[in-house]
């Protein structure tokens, strides 16, 4: 059984995706109803930095790979003797 890399980029974009959607939701609950103070917004954009620089590096290792390339899941094992 043959499998292709590209779905593991689904899975990970999958990932992504559920991961920004719970960003955006908490920085709007921290925005709207934390604590005005200067560190909640110093920690807020250190956070925002955090997850720009951590997408952005993470784009630079995934833009390398060949993304058609396919592999064998699970190869016939044949024991010689």
């Amino acid at each position: 059984m043959q499998i292709q890399l590209s779905f593991f980029l689904f899975v990970y974009l999958i990932f992504i995706a559920v991961f920004l959607f719970y960003t955006f939701f908490n920085l709007y609950h921290i925005l709207k109803f934390g604590f005005v103070s200067l560190w909640a917004y110093l920690i807020t954009f250190a956070y925002i930095g955090a997850t720009v620089v951590a997408l952005f590096v993470s784009y630079l290792y995934i833009a390398e790979i060949d993304w058609s390339t396919s592999f064998e899941l699970f190869q016939a094992y044949s024991p010689t003797i």
